[in-house]
């Protein structure tokens, strides 16, 4: 009995070369008569492309998308472009007019900042006068009150004299009185 996967086939007949289910080497050689199927001939087509594209991506530098979809996609006629070219223009435009209106704005602000940062320093300015005031003041009335503390003390003791002064002339009084 024959086995299966030799030569031949199960009856005993000859299979053809092209039949065999084991892949072709590269280095075959392809006999007249043989027939090669469509992925074969693209696999063919791919070993002799990729050495040419080795060398010719690099150069593409990452725009493999762009490349490829200007192979793939519809070609835009001249008219197509020119509309497209002509919104992109008053896109441009539209946004130099942004820019310009948003520089403004900011050169507003900005003027208004310095405004409001010169108010403030005038305010620091008048806080630290202010203050040096309010100590001054702070100080005169520390001097103040010590001299009133002074008078109130130096009062005291007078009235404490006259009140022993009116006491002795009182008894004196008494005395002669009697």
């Amino acid at each position: 009995m024959v086995e299966p996967g030799s030569e031949g086939d199960v009856n005993g007949k000859a299979r053809p070369a092209e039949a065999r289910t084991e892949p072709r080497g590269s280095g075959e050689i392809l006999r007249p008569g043989q027939h090669l199927s469509a992925f074969e001939k693209t696999m063919g087509v791919l070993r002799t492309i990729l050495p040419i594209a080795q060398k010719v991506l690099p150069l593409i530098d990452g725009q493999i998308g762009t490349v490829v979809s200007n192979f793939l996609g519809p070609q835009a006629s001249p008219r197509q472009v020119a509309q497209t070219l002509l919104q992109l223009q008053e896109g441009l435009a539209q946004l130099e007019k942004q820019h310009m209106e948003l520089r403004a704005a900011v050169a507003g602000q900005i003027g208004a900042f310095k405004q409001i940062d010169e108010r403030l320093e005038a305010v620091r300015k008048l806080t630290e006068e202010t203050a040096e005031r309010q100590r001054k003041l702070a100080e005169s009335l520390e001097k103040m009150r010590r001299k009133v503390n002074v008078a109130e003390i130096a009062g005291l003791v007078l009235l404490t004299a006259v009140v022993a002064l009116n006491v002795v002339l009182f008894v004196q009084m008494r005395r002669m009185s009697h």
